[in-house]
């Protein structure tokens, strides 16, 4: 069966209702996003082996964002875990994503890292102010070039970006605050996933839009009935 190219980002209220999530849509979708919310939530333990159990991929974002020694015991905290993707933010430079890797290999890991560029909820004004750059898109270029070089696995970027990041056609690119249908929420660089998925994304990440609906399966039907002839699908 084809799975559409996405992660689900499980971020209700308990892991009862995520685990929910789970068991209905596993068979349709690559995998699962599990943020702050659920993993340090009860019951985080029985949503991942769930998780696990449906043979889906686990996406832990977790955004480490530390001093190398600190980011390098957090893995290996989660050695247990053993999350298929794992997030950190690329501004903490070299030395942190060297001992993100080195923790990895040591404790035998096949987690590929992904690194954050620029959060989908930061525009223009916000990243002049944090980065003294208003131009996201090189910013996000810089960001990159830092990861590029210490041979990140993928990167986490907006829609926007993706055009601009093609040379990097090694490195996964998964792209969250993506729609299916038109919606307003808290993001401000957003696209239709199908659009992402087009300009390069290798999958994208859909969250409140679909497991806050009374029927997250029906829509996510209805979604891939209006985009069959799109390359949403894995093999």
């Amino acid at each position: 069966m084809k799975k559409f190219k996405s992660f689900i980002a499980l971020d209700l209220k308990s892991n009862v209702q995520n685990i929910r999530i789970v068991n209905e849509l596993h068979r349709h979708v690559y995998g699962f996003k599990v943020g702050y919310r659920s993993f340090y939530n009860q019951r985080s333990s029985e949503l991942i082996s769930e998780i696990k159990k449906k043979k889906s991929k686990l996406f832990l974002d977790l955004k480490l964002h530390d001093i190398p020694n600190t980011v390098s015991s957090a893995i290996d905290s989660l050695s247990n875990v053993n999350p298929d993707f794992l997030t950190l933010h690329i501004s903490g430079g070299n030395e942190m994503i060297k001992a993100a890797f080195n923790s990895i290999k040591k404790n035998k890991l096949k987690t590929k890292i992904l690194g954050v560029t620029l959060l989908t909820s930061l525009d223009g004004k916000d990243s002049e102010k944090i980065y003294k750059e208003r131009n996201t898109q090189k910013l996000v270029k810089k960001f990159t070039k830092i990861a590029n070089n210490v041979n990140i696995h993928g990167l986490i970027c907006s829609g926007h970006d993706l055009k601009v990041l093609r040379k990097y056609n090694k490195l996964i690119k998964i792209t969250p605050g993506v729609k299916m249908f038109a919606r307003n929420d808290d993001q401000k660089r957003v696209a239709f996933a199908h659009n992402a998925l087009q300009d390069g994304a290798s999958f994208v990440v859909i969250g409140r839009e679909l497991i806050e609906s009374k029927k997250p399966l029906d829509l996510l039907k209805e979604y891939g009935e209006q985009n069959k002839n799109k390359n949403l699908w894995t093999k």
